[in-house]
């Protein structure tokens, strides 16, 4: 046997680590996913999953998340859930996991009750899911004195009895938490706060309220519970919430304790006066948000069964509104935008606008149909020089926020076919918006997918460009679209939504309130049930302009690659001979090849 020569070897076994290291150094550092060439079907992806009490089962009986998901441009997500508006008791075995009345301490016991399994089972179907919203520990508080729960100087009966309960509520939640994480172990659970109550109920209040009060007191005679205590206890449950959530990093708190107050006011101070609840972590502050020494207005809560106003607890279709709105512009819609490289607003003046083909103009950005039955195209028109020479677009998203409109939106009827945009790069005509932009040629043609019903004011329509939308931006200067849709409805209702423009603001102060009317059947002691009708003041939700402002805005991603001077300078450092890395991986190659039959020659 002949013996290898040792340099041989050392050469040989050398060269892989190289030949893998140049591979892996000459690969793209910033390669992505190829950019969409086709728009997906146009059904909604479930994302996130509604568990808890009454407040997961009322958010889901109103259907407000996916209302709200639209609202701000993400119809193709969805909001899931299965709800029961009452407590069935142990043994039941329904499929439901957002139970009326539901304790955290029924949900760990699955020998008597399904709730855990059921979310379980809901999450292993819907594997898209990637966010619960989780609403449960209030029963658990709100049980009182006779049941085991939460009552007034409950520390004077036994010491150290309040953090007791608390640290059992959330070792049960945590339970809970655990189940849904163990599905998908990346699981995000957004910890769902409540708002301030309102026991202060009238003729009704034996219903529920009184009883209630005097359960949360240890001496309902003397030291009855006061508005400002039951506050202060929402808030000391929600600071332990924080805590939960900040221990771990896929948790996440929404805070809406005084978010009715921010919105209503308090009945002293207008709407929009007092704090809005804290955003940001780990403290959240202003925590409370609103006035911790009042109660939400009754206008704020909805009818008992039977159209009674005994509720002292639960929000009325329009709170949840609000309080919805505040999840998505704190956590769903950052989650799903992701982080832009470059975000631009439109220019507005005379560079937004509509032409019909025949007239144009810059009050809006129409899109639909005229009175005439001429579609409307609308411009938009952004100055994206601000994109690096060397960048390669991978992603770009346009948001368009209505503000008025006529008939129901085309955007929901499809009554005027299907939406297309259109992108040029530079300008259709001259800057300024002018009639012949209607049949301009573009440099991509429906290159866009429209997600949004636009169906009311302030709701959004998102746009994702494809591949050869993002290839028609301009990086040297301006960049337009145009959106309009295929077809026209002779002699019909003439639909058309009108966007806002470069040129909106966002109303502040008493600019920003507007009288609500609000109607509903109540029964009146007597028993007669009628229609009453109440005219409030609040706060309107804007939707995405109460963080990204009014005017259209063009989200737009991209990775930068090393210039030809970088890579020359860079492979100078490792490639004295200045070869390519593909000559030098070439060369590399040969002479391990060579390697290999001249070991094979001595072997002979």
């Amino acid at each position: 046997m002949l013996n290898k020569p040792i340099h041989h070897t050392f050469f040989r076994f050398a060269l892989l680590p190289l030949l893998l290291a140049l591979l892996f150094f000459s690969a793209d550092p910033h390669a992505t996913a190829a950019p969409a060439t086709t728009c997906p079907s146009g059904t909604s992806e479930p994302r996130a999953l509604l568990a808890g009490d009454s407040w997961a089962q009322y958010m889901w009986d109103d259907a407000s998340h996916n209302d709200i998901f639209d609202k701000f441009g993400h119809a193709d997500k969805r909001m899931i859930s299965e709800s029961l508006d009452s407590d069935p008791g142990p043994g039941y075995t329904g499929s439901e996991y957002a139970i009326s009345g539901s304790e955290a301490r029924q949900w760990i016991n699955s020998a008597d009750y399904p709730w855990i399994a059921n979310m379980v089972t809901a999450l292993n179907a819907n594997p898209t899911v990637d966010t619960v919203v989780l609403s449960v520990g209030g029963n658990d508080v709100l049980a009182g004195r006779p049941d085991g729960g939460w009552y007034k100087d409950m520390d004077l009966d036994q010491a150290g009895a309040e953090d007791a309960l608390f640290a059992t509520i959330e070792t049960n939640t945590n339970a809970i938490i655990t189940a849904a994480q163990s599905v998908r172990p990346n699981l995000a659970v957004m910890i769902s706060s409540y708002d301030f109550p309102n026991f202060n109920i009238g003729f009704w209040c034996f219903v529920y309220a009184c009883p209630k009060r005097d359960a949360l007191s240890r001496d309902p005679s003397n030291g009855l519970i006061s508005d400002a205590e039951l506050n202060a206890m929402m808030v000391t449950v929600e600071e332990r919430r924080i805590g939960w959530a900040n221990a771990d990093s896929r948790l996440y708190f929404d805070n809406s304790v005084g978010l009715m107050h921010y919105f209503y006011g308090d009945g002293a101070t207008a709407p929009g006066v007092l704090p809005y609840p804290g955003r940001t972590a780990p403290t959240y502050q202003p925590l409370p948000g609103g006035n911790p020494l009042k109660p939400n207005l009754r206008s704020n809560f909805r009818l008992f069964t039977g159209f009674i106003d005994a509720d002292p607890i639960h929000l009325d279709y329009d709170g949840y509104q609000y309080k919805i709105a505040n999840q998505t512009e704190n956590f769903f819609f950052p989650r799903w935008r992701g982080a832009p490289s470059l975000t631009v607003r439109s220019q507005g003046g005379s560079a937004d606008g509509w032409t019909d083909g025949s007239n144009s103009g810059t009050d809006a950005i129409r899109v639909g149909e005229d009175n005439v039955d001429n579609l409307y195209h609308g411009i938009i028109s952004f100055d994206t020089s601000a994109i690096p020479d060397s960048a390669t677009i991978t992603a770009a998203t346009l948001y368009l926020q209505r503000e008025g409109g006529n008939g129901i939106s085309p955007f929901s009827s499809g009554l005027l076919g299907a939406a297309q945009l259109d992108v040029m790069h530079g300008t259709f005509g001259a800057a300024a918006v002018e009639a012949s932009d209607a049949t301009a040629v573009a440099t991509a043609a429906d290159a866009g997918c429209f997600h949004g019903t636009a169906k009311d004011d302030y709701y959004a329509v998102r746009i994702d460009l494809l591949e050869e939308g993002m290839a028609a931006i301009n990086a040297a200067g301006l960049t337009q679209f145009r959106v309009a849709f295929a077809t026209n409805n002779p002699g019909g209702s003439d639909p058309y939504v009108a966007f806002r423009d470069g040129d909106a603001t966002l109303p502040r102060g008493a600019d920003r309130v507007e009288p609500i009317t609000k109607t509903r059947l109540e029964r009146l002691p007597d028993g007669r049930v009628i229609e009453k009708t109440a005219t409030v003041n609040a706060i309107v939700h804007q939707g995405l302009a109460e963080t990204e402002g009014p005017m259209p805005f063009l989200d737009i991603t991209y990775s930068s690659t090393p210039t030809a001077v970088d890579m020359d300078a860079n492979s100078a450092e490792i490639n004295p001979l200045g070869l390519s890395l593909l000559a030098l991986t070439t060369l590399l190659l040969t002479l391990g090849i060579l390697q290999i039959n001249s070991e094979r020659h001595l072997k002979e």
